[in-house]
């Protein structure tokens, strides 16, 4: 029988009892890996998919998952299923419209009600975890080390949408009795990262030898494997957190650096055009995630080097036989 934790876990040396979970955007780039790493430790896990599985990244765990054939947006085509599969915590991670593009989409706002919709879901198939995935993005514009406690003041319906929706799933976690968490993530990376984003981008203009247009890259940023992200998540799941936590990696890095290192990685005869474009007026030039929060509540810390994480960015993009990385 399973311990009737909510939120609890036994002690390290038996670690935590295998829970039954449902995800939502378990096939994207964080859901992936959060759920690939649920089932390796021995959860019983359901995904919730529009799609055949086989043409996504969980097709390599197929066997061992259920799957849930629905729509987020629509919750009736999943409740009954997930009363069915009765999980005892849901992990959150599925949202329309995350590239830079639709991130001012009138769209975005319809994630609340998704988020809100699934929760209640939840609760009512007898989930006592709820646990969500959010952004830096809700913070907005603000520069140096960002602690939960700081004002939440975003700039895109992106950022307005990930703030409501999480205090929407906290807010229901709290009215129904459940424990719920909200992990707000900063600047991901990792194997398997979408083609529109900084880092596989710089990958693929070096090695297609092309030197690609840059700001002067005063910047310091954070860069967060998405395997220290999913890890985070378990680490969530796995405690007795409730409430927002940042999902970092605690040592932000001058972007210049950064650059260079990709650059040594794969073409080093390449000089990056540092300064040929310009500062957006909006730019933040020091982003860093205060995540003493998470590391008091859980004990999680990063573990994955900035060098090591894009090493084995590189290698997953040269593998996956991506045009241009040989």
């Amino acid at each position: 029988m399973r311990s009737s934790r909510g939120g609890g876990r036994r002690s390290a040396s038996a670690g935590p009892d295998p829970l039954r979970v449902f995800l939502t955007g378990g096939s994207g780039f964080l859901g992936a890996e959060t759920t690939r790493r649920l089932v390796e430790a021995g959860n019983e896990c359901a995904v919730l998919l529009r799609g055949d599985i086989a043409a996504t990244r969980l097709a390599p765990h197929a066997a061992r998952l259920h799957l849930v054939s629905g729509d987020l947006f629509a919750p009736e085509s999943y409740r009954e299923a997930l009363k069915r599969f009765a999980p005892e915590a849901i992990i959150h991670c599925g949202w329309r419209g995350v590239a830079g593009a639709d991130r001012n989409d009138l769209g975005q706002l319809d994630n609340i009600v998704a988020t809100g919709r699934l929760a209640e879901a939840a609760a009512e198939a007898g989930a006592r975890i709820l646990i969500g995935v959010g952004s830096q993005a809700e913070y907005g514009l603000l520069s140096g080390r960002v602690a939960e406690a700081s004002p939440t003041e975003p700039t895109t319906l992106y950022g307005v949408s990930k703030l409501a929706a999480g205090r929407a799933l906290l807010t229901i976690a709290a009215e129904r009795g459940l424990r719920g968490a909200w992990g707000r993530v900063f600047s991901l990376y990792g194997p398997g990262e979408a083609r529109p984003w900084l880092v596989p981008s710089l990958i693929r203009a070096f090695a297609a030898g092309r030197s690609p247009d840059l700001t002067a890259c005063e910047q310091i940023w954070e860069f967060t494997h998405v395997g220290d992200a999913a890890a985070a998540l378990l680490a969530l799941l796995d405690s007795e957190a409730s409430g927002v936590f940042n999902i970092g990696s605690g040592e932000p890095t001058p972007l210049r650096d950064a650059v260079l290192m990709l650059r040594d990685l794969v073409a080093p005869g390449i000089e990056p055009g540092f300064g040929r474009t310009p500062y957006r007026p909006d730019q933040i030039m020091h982003l860093e995630a205060d995540i003493s929060q998470i590391r008091r509540a859980t004990g999680w810390r990063p573990a994955v080097p900035l060098a090591r994480g894009f090493a084995e960015t590189v290698d997953w993009l040269q593998s996956s036989g991506d045009a241009g990385i040989h």
